[in-house]
């Protein structure tokens, strides 16, 4: 086939609706500084959407807005 052919295919296509992902992250207290070393490293373009929840107690003061 024809590499400039309308009809190949690109190596970075965007994913389909069938494609995508969820991902579920969850942490105590004590993990955010893990998400915000996890968040930096990944790529702000990876196709992904995440979704994080985190436990904290009742007295625990959050850094999270």
């Amino acid at each position: 086939m024809n590499p400039d052919s309308t009809d190949a295919k690109s190596t970075e296509e965007v994913p389909t609706q069938a494609q995508r992902f969820i991902v579920g992250l969850g942490a105590s207290a004590g993990g955010l500084d893990s998400l915000e070393k996890f968040f930096k490293k990944m790529p702000p373009d990876n196709g992904l959407a995440f979704v994080v929840v985190q436990h904290l107690s009742p007295d625990y003061k959050c850094m999270m807005v």
